[in-house]
């Protein structure tokens, strides 16, 4: 009887021990894929930070009427077939913007869409124009740029 219960003290340890290792390494993949769901999550947060950020000082400098510096904010893309004075002319004889919100974000991959309202004032009078979608493309140097002209 005495050797019976050695034999299953023997048994449970060794299956306490299997329990225990499968755990140990079903363990480390779920870290590791924690890990990367929350690196993709803080990656994901930064690029709308950085996308957001970018659509603000676009607007912003196009409030200021700094067209100039604006520019430096299109995509590569539209400055090869669009030059500084072609941005600038498109903004003469245009209604002055006078307040931009920004409402939401998407991004995806190296595309962002941002969603945004914009006031501007003609003649005294001023409109709200709602639901304005701004495409940006993250550049080559991982910065966002503003897709101006399709």
């Amino acid at each position: 009887m005495a050797g019976l219960r050695d034999e299953m003290k023997i048994f449970l340890i060794i299956i306490t021990s299997l329990v225990i290792t499968g755990l140990l390494f079903s363990g480390c993949s779920a870290i590791d894929r924690g890990k990367g769901f929350a690196a993709e999550k803080f990656s994901s947060e930064d690029d709308m930070d950085a996308a957001v950020e970018a659509v603000d000082k676009f607007f912003a400098l196009l409030v200021e009427k700094d067209y100039e510096e604006a520019y430096g904010y299109l995509s590569r893309k539209d400055k090869e077939n669009n030059s500084q004075h072609d941005f600038i002319s498109e903004f003469r004889n245009v209604t002055e913007i006078v307040k931009v919100e920004i409402n939401w974000i998407e991004v995806e991959n190296n595309v962002a869409l941002v969603g945004i309202d914009i006031m501007d004032s003609y003649d005294g009078e001023e409109k709200l124009y709602k639901d304005i979608e701004v495409s940006l493309i993250k550049e080559e140097d991982e910065s966002w740029k503003i897709v101006f002209w399709n």
